[in-house]
């Protein structure tokens, strides 16, 4: 009996198909809820938290649920004494397994986060599908408080808060700025959340819940440990290149003045003055007039000039305060020590191991600011 070796074709064909195991471990995606939002409260019960979770109702989002009326989204809650049971028991109760990968907004609530998130983030750098760009924000009171939020440009509350941090109006902070600004001894600072019933014309003129961004907070090992105003957040946002643009109104002796900043950009470097570190903060930025009382000529190089002087005050004002505040309780939240380490890599070696400390007692900064005005306007004469 003669053997024939198959042609090569058919072998190529069945060494494809031994290849083709298939996918063991699958779960269908309709067997899925996607967490947007995850909110994290300190409990009624001592040593307990209180953990909810925004997510999508796909049900509702076809065309055909799509006329119920009915909200596209879910919020659930339980309380546990760790997070994982959280979790777990919130799970035990879903009819679908619940995913991490599509979750961008961490909210914890005040209380909470001064008592501290470690035991959240160290159960975040354990998930491997968790993004590490997700956008933490601390609430004015109970994250979960926040959750239900009236998504009136939006599709769901979790998005509203996305969109807060990914429009670069005030701080954006990420998941993974927290855990190096912790590795690395320093502090960090993140939007702090504030939320308000008021009648909305777009709900009919009924009462709805409004949240807004009503300035920072300030952490230091993974603790809060204070606040920023809105005008000290915006400040800092910029000195952190996170800020798209903003306005902001002074006063002089003959005028007052309202303007739009935008090109805003900011540069840190470090020095070394009699062997100790010193840190420049420089912000630069040009700006529009929108409305000038009373009014002022292009060729009015005086009136421009006390313009763009009460506008650096004013600035300059703001970040000397909120860096002030978060020296106060040793937070470095411009994560000054990475330009020193970067530097003088030596001096930081010395320093880091003290570097609460030493931001507190010892940090020295200087703060530059040069707002350049580009266009007065045109005024109509009758």
């Amino acid at each position: 009996m003669i053997f024939r070796r198959p042609p090569l074709p058919i072998m190529v064909v069945i060494i494809c198909c031994l290849l083709c195991t298939g996918c063991w471990s699958k779960v269908e995606i309709n067997e899925r809820t996607f967490i947007t939002a995850m909110y994290v409260d300190k409990a009624d019960t001592p040593g307990e938290i209180e953990v909810t979770l925004s997510m999508p109702l796909p049900n509702r989002l076809s065309p055909e649920g799509g006329g119920t009326g009915k909200d596209p989204y879910a919020a659930v809650s339980a309380t546990a004494p760790t997070i994982a049971d959280a979790i777990e028991r919130i799970q035990t109760d879903l009819t679908r397994k619940i995913s991490w990968g599509h979750t961008r907004v961490i909210v914890f609530g005040q209380a909470y986060a001064r008592e501290g998130i470690e035991d959240t983030m160290e159960w975040i750098s354990r998930q491997p599908l968790f993004h590490l760009s997700s956008y933490v924000m601390v609430a004015n009171g109970r994250a979960k408080d926040v959750s239900d939020l009236t998504p009136v440009f939006e599709e769901t509350p979790s998005d509203v808060l996305r969109e807060f941090s990914t429009e670069e109006n005030l701080l954006k902070t990420q998941v993974l700025s927290v855990f190096t600004s912790d590795k690395m001894n320093q502090g960090f600072a993140s939007s702090m959340l504030g939320s308000k019933k008021t009648n909305m014309v777009s709900e009919e003129g009924e009462s709805k819940k409004w949240v807004s961004q009503i300035g920072g907070t300030i952490f230091r090992q993974m603790r809060m440990v204070g606040t920023l105003s809105a005008d000290e957040a915006r400040a800092v946002a910029w000195a952190g290149q996170n800020l798209d643009s903003m306005i902001i109104s002074v006063k002089t002796k003959k005028q007052k003045a309202s303007m739009k900043l935008y090109r805003m950009h900011s540069d840190i470097h470090v020095k070394l003055q009699n062997g100790e570190p010193h840190f420049v903060i420089n912000l630069t930025g040009r700006t529009e007039l929108n409305s000038v009382i009373p009014v002022l000529k292009a060729e009015d190089i005086v009136g421009i000039k006390d313009i763009e002087q009460a506008a650096n005050e004013k600035v300059s004002a703001h970040l000397t305060q909120a860096i002030q505040t978060a020296k106060h309780q040793g937070s470095d939240i411009l994560m000054l020590g990475y330009r020193l380490e970067w530097r003088y890599p030596q001096v930081w070696k010395k320093l880091r191991p003290t570097w609460i400390n030493y931001v507190k007692n010892d940090l020295q900064y200087t703060v530059n600011t040069n707002i350049n005005i580009q266009f007065v306007g045109s005024e109509s004469s009758f």
